[in-house]
């Protein structure tokens, strides 16, 4: 199974930038502000939970491809609505200049900026989200499994193995010359921040972990210590649908409260790790 893992990263704003995507994530969705809870603005550390950077429930955000083949783009499309059948969130495409989420093909890897952080990006012409393999020949199963995990993240979905309650029996060594080679050809700190690295549990709510999760790529036995593994993905998990219709409600009653049984998929690398 471990043959060409092709895995995304998320695309992380630089830290400068960190107090500037909070002060627009409060002004895109009131519920983002913390202030009040943590009696002070957070610390930079602290700035991008992804429970702090919901888009509105009920928005309609813009979507733009800057490149790509119209049969590409066509596919993209379709597979992003999957969304909406379960969130409070419209994804409109087209041509507005002033798209929140703007989407190449031409960088090497498959990535996306996180929920709110797409406001940031103020270079019209630059991308939030990339999809680097994806061509007119890949399979409706990569094009469900790819897109469906990128829009996942620009809702503000972290990656589900590094869930404060995950446990995988990784394989370090092998996880390393895996990932250090092509097609991915990581440092060692990026698979240590993309892999390894958990969460800290004081500022996420969770439960258990989700091995179905869109957000969660394939783990193959070659990569942990005994038998261990999980297949790839394709399709949105039960706990998928029911979590992102508690973040994005269609009435108050459905507000996402902390002793609820789905876990707030949310951090930013800079958190505490656990």
């Amino acid at each position: 199974m471990n043959q060409d893992i092709k895995i995304c990263t998320l695309k992380l704003l630089p830290e400068e930038k960190s107090k500037e995507a909070y002060e627009k994530a409060v002004k895109e969705n009131p519920a983002n502000d913390m202030r009040e809870e943590m009696h002070a603005l957070p610390e930079i550390f602290e700035m991008a939970l992804m429970k702090f950077k919901k888009w509105e429930p009920g928005r309609k955000l813009r979507v733009r491809f800057l490149d790509g083949a119209p049969d590409v783009q066509e596919k993209v499309e379709k597979y992003a609505h999957e969304w909406e059948k379960y969130a409070n969130i419209k994804f409109i495409f087209g041509n507005d200049p002033d798209a929140e989420i703007r989407i190449s093909f031409k960088d090497k890897g498959s990535w996306s900026y996180l929920g709110t952080d797409c406001l940031s990006i103020e270079d019209k012409n630059e991308p939030t989200m990339n999809y680097g393999w994806l061509t007119s020949d890949s399979s409706e199963e990569e094009y469900s499994r790819v897109v469906l995990h990128e829009f996942g993240h620009a809702l503000g979905c972290i990656h589900e193995h590094q869930n404060p309650t995950t446990n995988i029996p990784w394989d370090k060594e092998a996880v390393y010359r895996y990932y250090q080679g092509p097609p991915n050809n990581w440092t060692k700190q990026q698979v240590d921040q993309n892999l390894f690295r958990h969460y800290s549990r004081s500022i996420t709510n969770f439960t258990s972990f989700d091995k179905k999760s869109i957000m969660l790529y394939a783990i193959p036995n070659s990569l942990t210590l005994g038998d261990y593994e999980v297949g790839w993905n394709r399709t949105l998990s039960e706990m998928d649908k029911q979590f992102v219709k508690e973040m994005y409600p269609r009435t108050q009653e459905g507000i996402f409260h902390t002793n609820t049984e789905m876990h707030e998929r949310a951090a930013e690398p800079n958190d505490p790790i656990i």
